[in-house]
């Protein structure tokens, strides 16, 4: 190799320890290692040795700091990555569980309409009934109110020709005069019920009487009531026939009410589980929603620590880094190029 070349190599190397020592003096660790070096070489047994060891001291410690610096990176890491996969568990499952929830709601609420229509239909349906029962109930109540006024007016009508009878007996006695039997029919003729289909034959019957045919006339009277008091007891009959039929109409009709009020009560109960459901529903997927939002600022927040951390793991571990090329480059300068001049400017530097 050409003379020169190793010289200027030597000169490089050289200006290099001098800049590398003179560096040390603008950081702490740097001024350690100066003192370090400074007291070795100060006293009474100094020795590149002695300073050498001291070195190596250090080298050892700051190699040590940088394994705890791997071993605390390596544990928090694993510390992050097991809390981040408890919160993704977490996260996931709520967010499933709100996603079925939200999934199902509308499901939930079309039943829920459903059902409140079958509420509205079965109310309508028996308001119907309802209606139709009313209606029978007041038209028999009317049947009924004209059956009566039928049957007394019959009754009434039946008393009178019982009466009329009587005053036609009367013409047959020679001790009234027949004009006043004649008045007294025509007066009583009057108190008749007009409306009554047999009045106009009484009247004829009343107005033919005379002194022999009184005894016809009686007789047909007779017939009239007995046929009268049968026709009673036939329409007395047939409205007992409808009242029975009204019953059962009634009856049936009341039948149905009770099964739509039963329906109807059964159906509204359903419907209130349903809305209890559907909020117990909402509730859960705001509930979810909230817990989300906390699970995911955590997860961010544990993210944000574990990268902080990590980032000040590896600045340290950079440093250390750098510490221990400095300590190995110190090392190096004392065990193959140290000489007087690099001694006395080490012992000169100012910390």
């Amino acid at each position: 190799m050409n003379l020169s070349l190793i010289f200027s190599v030597i000169f490089v190397v050289a200006a290099n320890d001098y800049e590398l020592l003179a560096q040390l003096q603008n950081y702490e660790f740097g001024k350690t290692i100066i003192a370090t070096m400074q007291i070795t070489l100060e006293s009474e047994d100094a020795s590149v040795d002695g300073v050498v060891n001291q070195l190596l001291a250090m080298q050892k410690a700051t190699q040590i700091d940088l394994d705890d610096n791997s071993q605390a990176i390596k544990q928090s890491q694993e510390s992050c990555e097991q809390r981040f996969n408890e919160l993704q568990t977490v996260i996931e499952n709520a967010s499933n569980k709100k996603a079925d929830n939200e999934r199902t709601l509308p499901f939930k609420q079309e039943e829920l309409n459903i059902i409140a229509y079958q509420i509205k239909d079965k109310v309508d349906q028996q308001k119907r009934v309802q209606d139709r029962r009313n209606g029978a109930e007041f038209s028999r109540s009317v049947e009924k109110k004209d059956f009566s006024q039928k049957q007394q007016e019959t009754i009434d009508f039946i008393s009178g020709l019982k009466k009329a009878k009587a005053i036609l007996s009367q013409l047959k006695s020679s001790f009234l005069q027949v004009g006043d039997v004649r008045a007294k029919l025509h007066k009583h003729l009057e108190s008749l019920n007009k409306s009554s289909p047999y009045h106009g034959l009484v009247k004829i019957l009343i107005a033919a009487a005379g002194d022999d045919n009184v005894p016809k006339i009686i007789q047909i009277i007779d017939e009239l009531v007995e046929s009268l008091q049968h026709l009673l007891s036939v329409d007395r009959s047939g409205d007992e026939q409808k009242e029975e039929l009204y019953s059962l109409q009634k009856s049936r009709y009341d039948s149905e009410l009770q099964t739509f009020t039963t329906t109807i009560a059964s159906l509204q109960a359903e419907a209130e589980k349903l809305k209890q459901k559907l909020l117990e529903f909402q509730n859960d997927i705001e509930t979810k929603e909230q817990f989300l939002t906390v699970k995911n600022q955590e997860y961010k927040d544990w993210r944000k620590t574990c990268d902080d951390d990590l980032r000040a793991n590896q600045n340290l571990r950079q440093i250390k880094f750098n510490e221990l090329n400095i300590i190995n480059e110190c090392i190096e300068i004392f065990t193959t190029r140290l000489n007087p001049q690099i001694k006395s400017y080490i012992q000169e530097l100012e910390i």
